[in-house]
């Protein structure tokens, strides 16, 4: 049974709020210089998987060990359906699908993610729609504990993030009251503490998923307290970007925003966070205007209480769902690229899109130039961004990614269409 559609359709509804009315070129003083630094290189690209799975995730284990992970579509298979990982213990030269355990009979396959503990320990979410399959592992993914019920009912999109001491951090989104953030301190099999991070209000009235979730370890207290710093991002509907953040491991939330009101859309893609420690952030994201999509970077020092200047990063052609890894002053971005200029969803029948990179090196002041990591095109044609309202172009989902591996190189994840919607999950490292 092939799976069903990947489950973003909030991205289609109808959003209120105000209306943005400052352009996203008056918001910068220049784009990020690039073409200072030299362009990566990288490897081979190895298939992951053939399994016709989307919107793969990629993840580095402080031993070096990859994983990467991907939905296989909601309730695809009866009586379980959950969504696979797949593991690399020779720096992606090769991969293992891993077993389903104690999740085999579970439902899922909607969205998936994973995170990993200081520790190496697997915490994932996997989403069937009414609520999100929750599971943990402690030997790689030999074997897997699972809980079937995590969080408010009628999900949408939900990301976790690890510390120490067996602390996981949950955000979904719950139609209609907005992001909720959980916390649990069992590795992620149960989230006693639920909280709403944003409300539709500091939404704008997008009725919209999240970005990804970050936190950075801040130790426990013997009450069980925690300093732990936790935030991720949003799409606003009045052509922003917001910022959530917490100190206190969860318990309370201010909002800041990356990217202010403008006149272009920014919920055609997930938002973008990622974290080098420290406070350091960066946050890119794609804003549609018109007819041209470019993609944009904002920086913050202090865990995202305060914010630079939003800066255009890549504007010619036509660009879709990028992403972002911070590490040790590196900033790698990925995206899928197509020369020809437009937006996702318009571009012409014959345009050709493209795995594609770029780096600084120096915390996001400069930049590399805009690269095709593979020379392989991953699909001709648009690329739809409408969630379950596309007729079409849906095949590579809603994100490719990038992670830093423990050497600072860059390590990505993507699908390519094969033909159809016959799909296959590629891997590819920088040299």
């Amino acid at each position: 049974m092939l799976p069903l559609p990947r489950i973003h359709s909030s991205r289609t509804l109808m959003t209120i709020g105000a209306v943005g009315v400052v352009s996203l070129a008056a918001a910068t003083l220049l784009p990020v210089s690039q073409g200072r630094a030299h362009a990566a290189t990288f490897g081979t690209p190895v298939v992951v998987s053939g399994d016709d799975v989307s919107e793969p995730g990629i993840d580095v284990a402080p031993d070096g060990t990859l994983y990467v992970n991907a939905p296989v579509g909601v309730l695809s298979n009866i009586p379980g359906s959950p969504s696979q990982v797949y593991r690399s213990t020779d720096g992606g030269a090769s991969w293992t699908t891993l077993p389903q355990s104690l999740k085999a009979n579970l439902p899922g396959g909607g969205d998936s993610d994973i995170t990993i503990a200081p520790d190496g320990t697997l915490s994932e979410t996997d989403l069937w729609l009414g609520n999100s399959t929750v599971a943990t592992s402690s030997d790689k993914g030999q074997t897997w504990t699972a809980n079937p019920v995590q969080g408010p009912l009628v999900q949408d999109r939900q990301w976790v993030a690890a510390t120490s001491g067996g602390r996981v951090y949950h955000v979904v989104h719950q139609i209609p009251t907005g992001l909720w953030v959980a916390r649990s301190v069992d590795s992620g099999l149960t989230y006693p503490q639920q909280i709403v991070a944003a409300t539709v209000l500091d939404q704008t009235g997008c009725v919209c998923p999240p970005g990804n979730i970050i936190a950075e370890d801040g130790g426990a207290s013997v009450a069980g307290l925690t300093g732990d710093k936790v935030g991720g991002v949003y799409a606003t509907s009045d052509g922003g970007v917001g910022f959530y953040r917490s100190t206190n491991g969860g318990l309370t939330f201010t909002n800041t925003r990356p990217a202010p009101a403008s006149t272009a859309t920014t919920n055609a893609a997930f938002p973008v966070v990622a974290d080098a420690g420290a406070g350091k952030l960066a946050v890119v994201w794609l804003a549609v205007q018109g007819n041209t999509s470019t993609v944009w970077l904002n920086t913050s020092n202090d865990f995202g209480a305060t914010w630079g200047a939003p800066r255009q990063l890549v504007t010619a052609g036509a660009n879709v769902y990028p992403w972002v890894a911070y590490r040790a002053g590196k900033i790698a971005v990925s995206l899928y690229h197509s020369d020809t200029a437009g937006t996702p969803d318009t571009v012409p029948a014959s345009a050709q899109w493209f795995e594609s990179y770029l780096e600084s090196t120096d915390g996001g002041a400069t930049f590399s130039a805009l690269q095709a990591a593979d020379p392989t095109p991953v699909k001709t044609g648009i690329v739809c961004t409408g969630g379950i309202n596309c007729a079409d172009g849906r095949q590579l989902g809603d994100f490719q990614q990038v992670a830093l591996d423990n050497a600072g190189h860059a390590v990505l994840a993507y699908d390519r269409v094969i033909s159809g919607n016959d799909t296959e999950v590629r891997f590819l490292a920088q040299g």
